[in-house]
């Protein structure tokens, strides 16, 4: 990195270090208002308007045993949001010659199986090579129950066993196995440890001297407390083990370096444009369809905005809107456990963008009169059936196949109490060429739905024929 770039990191944190106005806004508002309802401890944001850091606060605390505040100096461990420097240091080396997209894993991983011998680093990097889910990966190293510390060579081992879902390519399954063997090639092709290679290349240059790579011996100051929903309370989240190679999950940062990394990556001073542009286009599938993920990125679009962003476990969340240049970055700690309580910390990135993107929110749009009734029956029968794992006839299968046990549980919970489920508006695609799953939309019908504790927005992909081609919700 050049002396230039140590210079923009300078004097961004110079600015977003200025004092900031505690008066109450409408981003204010809506913030405190979600913490509430969603039982958030703390939260820190950041919003980047036109390369310039325009909001930059926290909210409640990072500690609740010693009301330590959240302040934008606070550190979060992003869980997931690590995954995309981890696709910028592979799309680093690419630049570099050192390895390729389309290269084989095999020609970097010598030790790795047979099965794998389909598999390119493209495939890890879009989350299509067919590894296992997020409660599937390294089934050999939990073996016994879960271990404190665990070495690289012990997950690559576990890894090796784990069985693959599908021929790679045939279709979209989050894999954080996937993204430990990228941090594995990013070792081998660099020559140097995965810590020591995001501090060389990114941290250290861009000036983001808060952001670091998970070492729990570490004494690191300003650290939040993690937190979860257990019995219908709060308690410590408990994440304490350690991975010799975290790169599917392990950096820790606060709102004032991720401002800095969102500057540099739109400045292209981490890489080209052209690669950039690579990392946000939608993974195409076998079957000739895309799925709305790119480079360590999800990449969609609502209402006709760009949207590119990626969540956290832990209840983490940054989100770019590059056509309208804004970034909203949201870290919470708040997380959840796989297989515990349902937590929801997610989709304030949108909240907030919609609140300065005109008209990209259902929420605020007037109901207009129901020009279907039946539709909207048989609408609000999809989300019946989704919640119980049963088949709609009116569900594409293609879509179907990604609906998880987490998303059904979370949807029956809401229509447990449901009030009511009301036609807002719908937006006409006919236009526009917007694919969901390889079928061709043709409008998208937004309604609200009102249960006991909450107001959710379900938007509806819809083709020609009425089936739905997608769906997507928001507290907004």
């Amino acid at each position: 990195m050049t002396r230039r770039v140590f210079i923009l990191g300078t004097l961004l944190l110079a600015l977003v270090a200025a004092p900031i106005s505690a008066l109450a806004d409408a981003i204010d508002d809506y913030i405190q208002t979600e913490m509430k309802s969603r039982r958030i401890p703390g939260l820190a944001l950041a919003v980047v308007r036109n390369g310039a850091v325009e909001k930059i606060r926290g909210y409640g605390f990072a500690n609740l045993e010693h009301d330590v505040p959240v302040t934008p100096d606070t550190v979060f461990e992003l869980a997931s949001v690590t995954k995309q420097f981890t696709a910028t240091g592979i799309m680093v080396l690419v630049e570099e010659g050192k390895v390729q997209v389309d290269d084989p894993i095999l020609w970097h991983l010598l030790n790795g199986p047979e099965s794998w011998k389909g598999i390119t680093i493209r495939h890890l990097l879009t989350h299509t090579s067919g590894l296992p889910g997020l409660e599937d990966g390294f089934k050999a190293a939990r073996a016994g129950g879960p271990r404190l510390n665990y070495s690289t060579a012990q997950l690559f081992d576990a890894a090796t066993k784990d069985a693959l879902s599908f021929v790679a390519g045939e279709r979209f399954q989050y894999s954080d196995v996937g993204y430990f063997l990228l941090g594995m090639i990013i070792e081998r092709a660099s020559g140097q440890r995965y810590r020591e290679f995001l501090e060389d290349r990114f941290f250290r240059p861009l000036g983001m001297s808060s952001t670091s790579v998970l070492d729990q011996w570490r004494i690191l100051k300003h650290r939040a407390a993690g937190y979860t929903l257990r019995d219908d309370r709060l308690v410590n989240i408990r994440r304490v083990s350690q991975n010799e190679l975290p790169s599917h999950y392990g950096i820790f940062s606060t709102v004032k370096d991720l401002a800095i990394w969102d500057g540099a990556l739109s400045a292209a001073r981490v890489v080209k444009p052209a690669t950039l542009a690579q990392m946000w286009t939608p993974v195409r599938l076998n079957y000739g369809g895309d799925y709305p993920y790119g480079f360590g990125w999800f990449v969609d679009e609502r209402r006709g905005h760009r949207w590119i962003s990626h969540a956290g476990i832990t209840g983490t969340e940054l989100s770019r809107f590059p056509d309208d240049k804004l970034t909203v970055i949201v870290l919470t700690n708040l997380g959840q456990i796989i297989g515990g309580t349902t937590v929801n910390s997610w989709g304030l990135t949108y909240g907030v963008a919609g609140r300065y993107i005109q008209g990209m929110l259902v929420g605020p749009e007037k109901e207009h009169p129901d020009p279907d009734a039946d539709l909207s029956r048989r609408l609000r029968d999809v989300l019946s059936s989704i919640s119980r794992g049963e088949h709609s006839d009116l569900l594409n299968p293609t879509m179907a196949q990604y609906i998880s046990p987490f998303t059904r549980t979370t949807l029956s919970e809401r229509l447990r109490t449901l009030k009511s489920f009301t036609f807002v508006t719908c937006d006409d695609m006919q236009a526009r060429a917007v694919e969901r799953h390889g079928l061709r939309v043709t409008r998208v019908c937004h309604y609200r739905l009102m249960n006991d504790s909450e107001t959710r927005y379900y938007s509806f992909w819809l083709v020609g024929d009425g089936r739905v081609a997608d769906i997507w919700s928001t507290t907004e």
